[in-house]
């Protein structure tokens, strides 16, 4: 029987492995896909406090964002600079190479991973757990479900799902050089959510990563989006394969029970703004394995205690997660000409400069507070909500 099995080798599910592994766990990794870090579902965008959890090495960073530019439904357009040093730097990295990377660091650890294992049952029982590994039973004391957006182990246990989710899109494609990432809004564009174009270098080649996140048919928005004139004269190649899937934006209503815990997109981690999820995915995962380590060293797995991590998240990002929430679902009810009018007023220099003291990349709590200060920026709540 091993210590502690995970479903899943993404980020959340490695980082939870090597921590655990180093503090003496005999950890199993399964991984249903036959190579780590492969297929690839996102665009790898992090700032460099994501280094606080886990090493980022220098040949897996595809570029170093200094700008972002929000175009707004009827065209109008508002640059959003951030500082190029320390902690809010922001980096785009190759995911692929990052996980491969995050199993380098979990083996070394004394983590074994087992590719092309797919779990297709889970068990809780008061000895442990015992997961069904394609047709052959995997004992452990403790269970991690690290397996992003695929839920049916969820329904098994008993755990329920995020109530919030929205479809994705993203294709790759060489491109000519920029330094601006581009963010897209508009009911025509990407309702409830946003089409996005982040420039990348692979070696001597220039790229971007397009993508969108809405409701509805993501593919075929961000098909129509390739196909501006725009867009397509900014293209070197075809682009490649698209890339679907869904995306939570809200916590599971519960990420722990007796002897399992959810972590990253299994527990529904990821920014309701912008639907990015690796330092959630990191953060959640440091913190599940605090609280494993402490409940083996106290013989202690059961939900009661591991309850706590629920707690540590709560407290480390639950207002985070509250107000950003809050502010989507005020963007959701927004019309277009609402949006225009938003974007021209986070242009003006009095919200520029509050957006540079208060926004910080992966907690956006203080700087959507911060704004809803402001006059330009209340007043288009105020017609919002009694419209």
């Amino acid at each position: 029987m091993h210590d502690l099995a995970i479903v899943g080798g993404g980020p959340a599910g490695l980082l939870t492995a090597r921590r655990c592994a180093e503090a003496g766990l005999d950890v199993l990794l399964l991984e249903e896909h036959t190579q780590v870090g492969e297929p690839v579902h996102c665009t790898g965008i992090i700032s460099f406090e994501t280094a606080a959890l886990a090493k980022i090495p220098d040949e897996i960073v595809l570029g170093r964002l200094q700008r972002a530019r929000l175009v707004s439904p009827a065209g109008a357009a508002c640059e959003v600079r951030w500082t190029a040093s320390g902690s809010e730097e922001i980096l785009v990295v190759d995911r692929g190479h990052f996980d491969r990377s995050l199993a380098e660091q979990a083996q070394r650890a004394g983590a074994a991973i087992r590719t092309g294992a797919r779990v297709d049952g889970v068990e809780v029982n008061p000895q442990g757990v015992t997961l069904d590994v394609g047709g052959q039973d995997v004992s452990a004391r403790a269970c991690v479900l690290a397996c992003g957006v695929s839920y049916r182990l969820h329904r098994q246990l008993g755990f329920g799902l995020p109530a919030q989710m929205v479809h994705t899109a993203q294709v790759e494609v060489d491109a000519e050089p920029s330094e601006t990432v581009d963010l897209y809004f508009g009911r025509e564009v990407a309702p409830d959510g946003f089409l996005w174009a982040v420039p990348i270098r692979r070696g001597n080649r220039s790229g971007l990563k397009l993508g969108a996140l809405t409701r509805g048919d993501a593919g075929g928005y961000l098909s129509r989006f390739i196909a501006r004139p725009k867009i397509r004269a900014r293209l070197r190649s075809a682009p490649g394969r698209m890339i679907r899937r869904i995306l939570p934006l809200e916590p599971a209503p519960q990420t722990a029970g007796d002897r399992v815990l959810l972590v990253g997109d299994a527990g529904g981690f990821t920014k309701p703004t912008t639907g990015g999820g690796i330092y959630y995915s990191l953060l959640t995962a440091s913190l599940a394995a605090d609280t494993l380590i402490e409940g083996f060293q106290a013989g202690r797995l059961d939900a009661e205690f591991l309850a706590r991590y629920e707690s540590r998240w709560a407290a480390e990002i639950g207002a985070d997660l509250r107000v950003s929430a809050w502010l989507r679902q005020f963007l959701t009810r927004c019309r277009d000409d609402e949006i225009d009018g938003l974007i021209r007023a986070l242009a003006s220099d009095s919200v520029q400069a509050v957006i540079h003291r208060t926004a910080r990349f992966n907690r956006h709590r203080d700087v959507i507070l911060a704004l809803l200060r402001e006059p330009g920026i209340a007043s288009l709540l105020l017609k919002s909500l009694f419209r």
